[in-house]
């Protein structure tokens, strides 16, 4: 109502007029939103960085919008109107999340818990619930070693120990407790946890409020026993829903490689005149069930690079060649591995396939990395646009934490929300190296 109005000074009914267009634009704002990663609470809400992305978010949505009004045109309206919409929108988006962050960081509800075990998983669980978008405040830790009794671990207390649940939480008017003691649960333990699950207190588990906030399941700190009775992991067992999966993939794939083909010629031309050896680089890759296949990709590092053995790509690598750096940076050099899509060796979404002599290095190194190939690998997936680029073990740790989430919570939805934040990540160049 704002655009008409300040564009010909009266009010225009425009969502009556022009109902196709504004929704449509609608859908577009919030898909770039999306996109650039603007639904995401734990981003510091007054930023340049989130001026700067709604800023683009708000642009890209106008760009696509003039074109399909073009295709439609029918449902577009004026070119004024559009620019001056452009305009209020950032400014308003900006001024809510503003307006939100101020009111949400100061007048936040959140619920007291106490932490049962105060080691390492507690501690972590601590650190974690800190956070600002966090529901939960931390009230103290219980823990059965008499050494931690009325310590100081992080900032709350050790306040008792867990015999002393219900005395201490009636005191500190506390109904919810979190059990971070994820590997020695004594039967008298868990016995009173459940008589005291049957008087109305309410017990969580660490890993899965660790799940529900950071959309990673953390290895270090579950058992066997956890990862077998969990809820999830169910879409391993569905052969329709994988079906369905490969038949996207074969269908977007085939798409894709006759869209991206002028791209394709043009790296080749590219990297053949910038530096000698072959346009392509093959390579033997890790995917479901422990099947070594050849990956292809663009070669983005000078002939030979690996003479001396498979080593991590480093942060500006010298062996990157200079057409090579912006064919990383805009994810060129991925496209090739449509064709290995195209072949069912890879999927769009998945875990990302890792070279045979490293699986076996961090197979030793990283509890329940073998999961990860339970499902096809992908060209991107969770991890690919939630963490940065891995060179090392404990960036392959964190980065399973991601893909073992995927693999718990795996569906279309989530498929297409990896897409979005992915063009996000392209955009942006986040992750290249």
């Amino acid at each position: 109502m704002l655009s008409p109005w300040i564009r010909f000074g009266h009010n225009l009914e425009i969502l009556s007029i022009h109902t196709g267009a504004s929704i449509l634009t609608l859908i577009l704002y919030m898909m770039m939103l999306y996109i650039f990663d603007m639904y995401n609470m734990g981003r510091v809400f007054l930023s340049r960085d989130t001026a700067l992305r709604t800023a683009a978010a708000v642009v890209l949505a106008v760009i696509f919008s003039g074109f399909l009004f073009y295709t439609l045109p029918q449902w577009k309206y004026g070119r004024g109107i559009f620019l001056v919409q452009m305009v209020i929108v950032w400014c308003l988006l900006f001024s809510w999340r503003a307006v939100f962050y101020l009111i949400f960081s100061s007048t936040v509800d959140k619920e007291d818990v106490l932490i049962l075990g105060a080691g390492w998983s507690g501690k972590t669980l601590c650190n974690l619930l800190e956070s600002k978008v966090s529901p939960y405040r931390v009230v103290g830790f219980l823990d059965d070693d008499p050494e931690k009794r009325g310590k100081v671990m992080g900032s709350p207390h050790v306040l008792g120990g867990t015999d002393q649940l219900m005395e201490i939480a009636k005191l500190k008017r506390v109904k919810t407790a979190i059990l971070a003691i994820t590997h020695e649960r004594t039967h008298e333990l868990i016995r009173q946890l459940l008589k005291l699950r049957f008087h109305g207190f309410n017990i969580l588990d660490m890993p899965t409020i660790y799940e529900k906030l950071t959309g990673r399941i953390p290895v270090n700190h579950v058992r066997d026993g956890w990862i077998l009775f969990t809820s999830g992991f169910y879409l391993l067992s569905k052969d329709d829903l994988q079906k369905i999966k490969r038949l996207y993939d074969f269908w977007i794939s085939s798409l894709l490689l006759l869209i991206t083909f002028p791209i394709v010629a043009l790296s080749a031309l590219a990297i053949r005149i910038d530096s000698p050896g072959p346009v392509f680089f093959k390579q033997d890759r890790m995917g479901k069930g422990g099947h070594i296949f050849t990956a292809w990709k663009f070669r983005s590092m000078r002939h030979n690079a690996e003479e001396n053995g498979a080593v991590w790509a480093e942060k500006k690598d010298l062996r990157v060649t200079r057409v090579g750096k912006w064919i990383r940076i805009l994810r060129i050099d991925e496209i090739p591995q449509l064709f290995n899509v195209f072949r069912g060796e890879m999927s769009l979404i998945g875990p990302r396939p890792e070279r045979p002599e490293f699986v076996k290095e961090l197979e030793k190194q990283i509890p329940y990395y073998g999961i990860r190939h339970s499902v096809q690998p992908g060209i991107t997936g969770w991890a690919q646009v939630n963490y940065r680029y891995g060179a090392s073990v404990e960036d392959a740790l964190h980065k399973l934490e991601y893909d073992l989430y995927y693999i718990k919570n795996m569906s279309l939805l989530l498929d297409i929300k990896i897409i979005l934040k992915t063009i996000g990540v392209v955009l942006l160049g986040q992750g290249a190296r």
